[in-house]
């Protein structure tokens, strides 16, 4: 096949087997065969673009296979007007699924709760629901059900799922867990038309859950093929309970005679140094998979270099790159606040990519419900999680202030209406937190009485940087600006695409945050800085990794031992991901101190001995990753970023 290197990717692009598994590495260049694939399906088979679906696991990824797939393809022999192919995530097509099939949603709304108004609701549930007093055990119980929903188990409605069901149902209210199994039960009994797609094509396949494999085969109508891409050593998402079974066990699922399987063991992107490391990594870690095979023609540079402190590693690093203005970097770290001090000491060149992560800090989550209770005065969980809040601090009343909650907010008044009437007077709650619950309620409700300001001013308004100045924390409070800016500007932008729709600005920006993904199109920059998660599905031509000490990668350990290897696992896997971002150089970067402060407020891991003191500061020790492989002997920064800089 013309442009076609190997015997792989011309195997995945002809297959007429019912079922066709592609097992690919990094930089296999599974991208075009897919789409070679698709163009063949559609130009020579004469398959309706319609009848096409691409599935993967993230946005990015999505959107690099939109662009790389063109336009919608149209056979040239029909005339008729036709559907294009459907290239979604699978969680947004479920969620366009559920949306477009309303009987299959039984009554629920699709307010989606965000991390912080989950952990309101847990406070709530526990005052009805006793066998679980406590919190901590709530939060638990919360992340089991949420993974047996990922399995695609469904859950009697008893106990604490059926008490959690009554508060999201009174307070209009839905986890996005839900969402896939809605859609997957919904597509099972009928109220969701399945078998929509004859060719259904899903990249990344072991980073979905096992319900969303199970979505996959209900919409497909196995009148054409399912292929599946996918790679278990870069399954790096258990904190959201993906399957990686599901490609590794994809074989036992096929009948007889109707699969192919395709291994591609060739790396297209990275250069020959960076493909040994990667397959060093593998190699310790036990992979079954035989080496990478490296087929680009450069060897590539590979620098490991430690410093002495960790200003030391953001000077330096960020010396080394402003003065190559000529190179674009892709820079990731494994704790935000590494990457907002790279930012800082490189200047307006780098971009941090971590508002996908934004409310995290209590003074944007109120601003961020006070804009819900605007744009819809009837959102009940947006009242619920204000009345959270401690009477005027920028923190939360003890307990969410639950039990005096509890006493006056199943009554007939809601919404607005219930905040004017506490403010008022003319409702009085009972019990702990109810001189909170009060004056919260007087402070928003003025707030939202505004009359100078038209609704759509007032949310943009809502949003003002200036207002992280009442925070004491210097991190604290350039975080809280950030995200306040992001959200400002993506309120903005969500307003003039749908002038005067507060609610669809408000859900739009819910969605997002609570799946992670950018607030907005990430702006072009010569530096990008995002977490390891983050460069999933992303190349650069040079990629540093800073912060790469053993004590914050793989980091802490696990209450055993068979999980703490788990994780360790897990990160190593993570690691793998990013090292392969890299297509010419790559460095890895540590430090060897880090300031105790640093250390306990950012969940650095700590081991026995490695506290000490330096006249009057208090540090502790670090030590590269043991994720590495002694592939090479690290240099010091200095000499490193002398050598380069002469």
């Amino acid at each position: 096949m013309v442009g076609i290197e190997g015997e792989a990717l011309p195997h995945l692009i002809s297959s007429n087997l019912r079922y066709v598994r592609v097992v690919a590495g990094p930089g296999s260049g599974k991208t075009t065969g897919l789409k070679r694939r698709i163009q063949r399906l559609i130009q020579q088979d004469g398959v309706q673009p319609g009848r096409i679906f691409v599935g993967t696991f993230t946005r990015a990824i999505a959107s690099e296979l939109a662009e790389a797939l063109g336009p919608p393809a149209v056979n040239a022999n029909d005339e008729a007007e036709e559907k294009g192919i459907s290239i979604s995530t699978l969680h947004s097509h479920a969620l366009y699924l559920v949306s477009s099939n309303p009987a299959a949603r039984a009554g629920r709304s699709l307010r989606f709760l965000l991390e912080f108004e989950k952990e309101v609701m847990l406070y709530d549930v526990g005052v009805a629901y006793k066998p679980l007093p406590n919190q901590r055990d709530r939060v638990k119980e919360l992340k089991r059900v949420c993974a047996e929903w990922a399995k695609g188990a469904d859950l009697g409605v008893a106990g604490f799922v059926g008490e959690m069901d009554r508060w999201l149902r009174f307070h209009g209210g839905m986890l996005i867990d839900e969402v896939v199994n809605l859609a997957r039960r919904g597509l099972e009994s009928g109220a969701i038309p399945a078998g929509e797609f004859d060719h259904v094509v899903i990249d990344e396949y072991q980073d979905l859950t096992a319900s969303e494999q199970k979505m996959v085969e209900a919409i497909w109508s196995r009148n054409g093929s399912l292929v599946v891409l996918g790679d278990d050593d870069q399954s790096i998402y258990s904190f959201r309970f993906n399957h990686p079974g599901g490609i590794t066990e994809f074989v036992d699922r096929c009948e007889d005679g109707h699969l192919d399987d395709v291994d591609i063991p060739e790396n297209r992107r990275c250069g020959k140094s960076i493909v040994a490391l990667a397959n060093a990594m593998m190699a310790e870690a036990g992979s079954k998979k035989p080496p990478m095979i490296p087929k680009r023609s450069e060897d590539g540079e590979l620098s490991l270099v430690y410093w002495n402190m960790l200003e030391e590693e953001i000077l330096g690093l960020s010396r080394y790159m402003r003065e190559r203005k000529d190179t674009r970097f892709l820079v990731l770290v494994p704790r935000r606040f590494v990457g907002y001090r790279l930012k800082e000491a490189i200047g307006a060149d780098a971009l941090t990519s971590f508002h996908e992560e934004a409310l995290e800090v209590p003074l944007v989550q109120e601003r961020f419900t006070l804009a819900s209770l605007l744009a819809n005065n009837e959102d009940r969980v947006a009242l619920r999680t204000l009345l959270s809040f401690d009477a005027t601090g920028l923190d939360y009343g003890p307990k969410r202030n639950a039990e005096a909650y509890h006493s006056v907010g199943r009554g007939e008044l809601h919404g607005l209406a219930l905040l004017q009437a506490l403010s008022e007077g003319t409702v009085k709650p009972k019990g702990a937190g109810s001189r909170d619950l009060v004056e919260r309620a007087k402070i928003s409700f003025a707030a939202l009485s505004q009359k100078d300001l038209n609704p759509e001013d007032q949310l943009v308004a809502i949003f003002e940087p200036k207002l992280a100045d009442r925070i004491g924390d210097g991190e604290e409070k350039e975080k809280a600006r950030l995200d306040l800016r992001h959200l400002q500007e993506s309120a903005k932008i969500a307003l003039k695409a749908r002038p005067g729709n507060l609610v669809s600005a408000m859900d739009q920006l819910r969605y997002r945050i609570a799946m992670r993904i950018p607030l907005s199109e990430p702006k072009d920059a010569r530096i990008r800085i995002m977490t390891h998660h983050g460069a999933k599905g992303l190349e650069a031509d040079v990629v540093i990794i800073a912060g790469a000490a053993d004590q914050i990668i793989p980091g802490k350990s696990w209450p055993t031992p068979a999980l703490t290897q788990q994780q360790r696992e897990e990160q190593r896997r993570l690691l793998y991901v990013s090292v392969t971002r890299a297509k010419r150089e790559l460095v890895i970067s540590w430090p060897h101190n880090i300031d105790y402060k640093d250390a306990t407020k950012y969940q650095v891991r700590i081991d026995k001995g490695t506290v000490w003191r330096l006249k009057t500061r208090r540090l502790v020790r670090l030590a590269k990753t043991a994720l590495l492989p002694e592939i090479q002997a690290p240099r010091t920064g200095v000499s490193w970023l002398k050598a380069k800089l002469k």
